[in-house]
């Protein structure tokens, strides 16, 4: 029900405007006022200053945008699709809402999916969320999926969330690929240096023209993490092994891929296969090995574990502002899908 009453001469700003408009579901009417949920909380309207009432159909059902490649999946579908790829260990729901936690360990297991209908005044729901996370010592975090060409404050939740102090944090992108695809350009195989005699003990990589180059044929494929790919790993995951190990145990089809250059492990990534999409993680190559083509490799690898598999679509998440991902992904034939933000309550 859309309403437009009068406000109380009190409440008028100088000049104007005298009337104000109210959008939700009727909740209660009796002789004096109409009680109506709007997504911003209760709001009472006296009858004697209603100017304007009429009914408003419900939205219609937005049509999944057409994702590259020519496979047809909502926005929001992903999203839920995606959250098989990090689970949390610790969840809710607020109607539809997901809530997560995975003791603090990245934002995708420790934050609100809000997908679908919370099922209560917007105000009340956000309270639910802030005081879930309040009671586990955490943040309240909000991930906010959204076009990849749109301000995530635009839409409801986040003009909501602008409106009440909320911190609108670094924009991430989710990039989708066929499994069949081909890569725009690049050679079938990458070159990885190998360890030269002249190698510090310290395991950096020296990368000499002339000599015989490992490819990603040197990718190794296990069914779970080996000890080589946690020795392959980033600091923040291996600061948080106890938990990345027991997130690892909830995914129930994974493989997990190390780089090598000699018998060095110089990278890893791991995949995680849901419903027909295979999910790409924790791309990461040894600092010493950057620029070296292990990412290619890897990536080159996880594809033809997809395809070996007859899985025919994959994902990944990158933040927006990793140009060098961005643009290795790219070329290697993948696309935008979509994007989103998260936000995290004033504190």
């Amino acid at each position: 029900m859309a309403i437009r009453w009068r406000l109380p001469d009190s409440d008028v700003p100088e000049g104007g405007p005298h009337f104000t408009d109210v959008l939700g579901q009727v909740r209660a009417v009796d002789d004096e006022s109409v009680v109506v949920d709007t997504r911003g909380g209760v709001a009472t309207v006296r009858l004697d200053r209603i100017a304007l009432a009429r009914r408003v159909p419900p939205p219609p059902v937005r049509r999944p945008r057409r994702a590259p490649g020519g496979e047809d999946i909502g926005i929001d579908d992903l999203q839920v699709l995606m959250t098989a790829g990090m689970p949390p260990l610790d969840s809710a729901r607020v109607g539809e809402w997901l809530l997560r936690s995975a003791e603090g360990y990245t934002g995708r297991a420790n934050s609100a999916l809000p997908v679908g209908d919370p099922g209560i005044p917007l105000l009340a729901a956000i309270e639910q969320v802030t005081a879930w996370y309040g009671e586990r010592n955490q943040p309240a975090l909000v991930q906010l999926p959204h076009p990849a060409d749109a301000n995530p404050q635009q839409s409801e939740l986040g003009s909501f969330l602008a409106q009440h102090n909320w911190r609108f944090l670094t924009r991430t992108l989710v990039m989708t690929r066929p499994t069949s695809a081909t890569a725009p350009s690049g050679p079938a195989h990458s070159p990885l240096p190998r360890m030269t005699a002249s190698s510090p003990n310290d395991g950096a990589i020296s990368p000499s023209l002339g000599e015989s180059a490992v490819t990603r044929d040197n990718v190794a494929v296990s069914e779970s993490p080996s000890d080589d790919w946690w020795s392959s790993a980033s600091p923040r995951s291996l600061e948080h092994r106890d938990t990345l190990a027991s997130v690892l145990e909830l995914i129930p089809e994974a493989a997990y891929l190390t780089a090598y250059a000699g018998d060095q492990p110089v990278g890893h990534l791991r995949l995680a296969f849901t419903d027909g999409w295979s999910g790409v993680f924790d791309v990461h190559t040894d600092p010493a090995s950057r620029r070296t083509g292990v990412a290619r490799a890897l990536l080159a690898s996880a594809t033809e574990v997809a395809a070996q598999r007859r899985i025919p679509l994959q994902y990944l998440q990158v933040a927006a502002d990793n140009l060098a991902a961005v643009g290795l992904y790219e070329s290697l034939g993948w696309r935008v899908h979509h994007a989103y933000h998260y936000a995290t309550a004033a504190r």
